[in-house]
């Protein structure tokens, strides 16, 4: 398209056509456009090279990102804000969290300020490490320079909390911020729901998943399978069933992570009729059976426990890159 010599896009549209190249993972494809800008006369911006850099720090290719960001000078280009957050996104996924630390503090010394975002982003990376500690002075040197912590703020600092087992600590901090938008999210109560059933608080997941009619939420696929999910973790099957056929009834019917979340229940308490009944259900709507369940069903099968009838129906259930890896007992 833009080769077409009675178009002559401006650097906005070449912009466009680099970002998305480089968001769908296509960097080589980036780097062609932006030798056709060079060829044209279009010097390439900030804007330019931050999609670019963006797009190696999705790859993981953190070598090629920084050596990009590096020769940024030498182009006569100043990194701003979007530059170094793309670079902190790429090394924390990375769990390259020192190295992150790094670009982090840089920001200030190039006389630049980090926005919500790069103290987001850090702070998703330290909990990801387990640095608890280090999350909670950022959070609180994030609000000391004035920045008010959004919802996905929020979100992060709670889900890194629950799993890093200060389920107890998240929840303080949710009654205590007692915001009307955080009271609102359904995300923050299904990672609250979630991180108090594996850490054996169930009562108080039940309790969360109970509030959310009252106040009104509506629920979803997410956060039913979560507390389905809990429920079978303490075997307690029955009330599982009974809000796994409710979600039909509200409107939000299971998905197959839902399916296979209490097909695992079942199998573990040896609910063998319970788990036929699923699987043909499944069958009917067309979902598969995900590695953890096939694993589980294997083995029963190679216990006796499951009626080798079922295999037929097994098969039928299994995605077809699952087949050449996984032996199903004949």
């Amino acid at each position: 398209m833009v080769e077409d010599v009675r178009i002559s896009p401006d650097i906005q549209t070449f912009n466009i056509l680099v970002d998305a190249f480089c968001k769908e993972g296509r960097v080589d494809e980036a780097e062609a456009v932006i030798d056709i800008m060079v060829e044209r006369g279009v010097v390439p911006n900030i804007v330019t090279y931050n999609s670019l850099i963006d797009g190696y720090c999705l790859r993981g290719e953190m070598t090629k990102a920084k050596s990009i960001f590096d020769s940024l000078t030498s182009k006569g280009l100043v990194p701003d804000v979007f530059s170094y957050n793309s670079l902190l996104n790429g090394y924390c996924k990375s769990l390259k969290v020192e190295e992150a630390m790094h670009m982090f503090h840089d920001i200030t010394r190039k006389g630049l300020k980090p926005d919500i975002v790069s103290y987001s982003t850090m702070l998703q990376g330290l909990f990801r490490v387990g640095r608890c500690g280090a999350a909670r002075k950022l959070f609180d040197e994030m609000r000391s320079q004035g920045l008010i912590p959004d919802e996905c703020t929020y979100r992060i600092i709670l889900d890194g909390l629950c799993n890093n087992h200060k389920v107890d600590e998240a929840l303080s901090l949710f009654h205590l911020v007692g915001d009307s938008k955080l009271n609102s999210d359904i995300v923050v109560h299904t990672i609250l729901i979630e991180g108090a059933s594996k850490c054996g608080k169930l009562d108080i997941g039940r309790d969360l998943f109970q509030d959310l009619t009252l106040k009104g939420l509506q629920l979803d696929v997410r956060t039913y399978t979560v507390m389905i999910s809990g429920l079978c973790g303490e075997g307690l099957l029955k009330e599982a069933k009974h809000l796994f056929r409710k979600m039909d009834e509200s409107g939000c019917p299971p998905d197959g992570v839902t399916y296979n979340v209490l097909l695992q229940g079942y199998l573990k308490k040896q609910k063998y009729d319970d788990v036929e009944m699923l699987l043909q259900e499944m069958d009917g709507r067309r979902y598969s059976v995900d590695a953890s369940t096939l694993s589980m069903l294997i083995d029963e099968i190679a216990a006796g426990s499951v009626d080798r009838s079922m295999l037929k129906l097994i098969g039928k259930l299994v995605p077809k890159e699952m087949m050449d890896t996984t032996a199903v007992p004949g």
